[in-house]
């Protein structure tokens, strides 16, 4: 990187971390350029990485204009920011990618979950399988509202099955706040090394 490059990454840092002080105009002026610089980026790169690849390939050279309904319905999103008089066709494209998501979470998903729950089935001949099904059962009935209500037994377990959930809730948090850190330390590795020179 240039000397200007590290300076300018350099005040983008700082500007996003001001934040944590208070909300100020140097976090604002980096809010309102760096998004729309990286949302420039990905829409450049995607055109010439995946849109004119496609139409290259598939549209040109393999003849399939009718592609180009897609298109023209995915270009309906932008019917929204046109007067109320048209605004209504961007439901269109929405109720298409809608449905498409749906039909494919429904096709493709369940195998998933299906493995998932077949994988709790396993020998309970070792301990941590035992200890694994007996956390899988107690989480599973924390989930159960409609029957053993009034059971004590089935309401110990279902206490033990929440404590069980927010114990795996925390560790999930701790995991993306170690990410997070990670990242953190990243830039002030570059501050300090890249920035002001200071050897680590």
């Amino acid at each position: 990187m240039s000397k200007t490059q590290i300076w300018v990454a350099a005040f983008a840092t700082l500007a996003c971390y001001s934040y944590l002080y208070k909300e100020n105009f140097f976090y604002r002026l980096a809010e309102h350029t760096m998004i729309p610089l990286a949302v420039a980026h990905v829409l450049t790169t995607n055109w010439h990485n995946t849109f004119l690849p496609y139409i290259e390939t598939h549209i040109a050279g393999k003849g399939w204009w009718w592609f180009w309904i897609f298109w023209a319905v995915g270009l309906l999103y932008y019917a929204r920011f046109l007067p109320a008089r048209y605004s209504w066709l961007a439901r269109y494209p929405i109720s298409v990618s809608v449905g498409w998501a749906l039909g494919s979470y429904f096709s493709l998903y369940p195998r998933q979950y299906g493995v998932q729950l077949a994988d709790a089935v396993r020998d309970l001949g070792v301990f941590e399988n035992i200890l694994f099904f007996l956390m899988f059962a107690t989480s599973m009935m924390y989930f159960f509202l409609t029957v053993g209500g009034k059971s004590k037994g089935f309401q110990t377990a279902a206490q033990w099955g929440r404590w069980i959930l927010m114990i795996g809730f925390g560790a999930s948090f701790g995991n993306t706040i170690s990410g997070r850190i990670s990242l953190f330390l990243g830039r002030l590795s570059f501050l300090l090394t890249d920035w002001l020179g200071v050897a680590l």
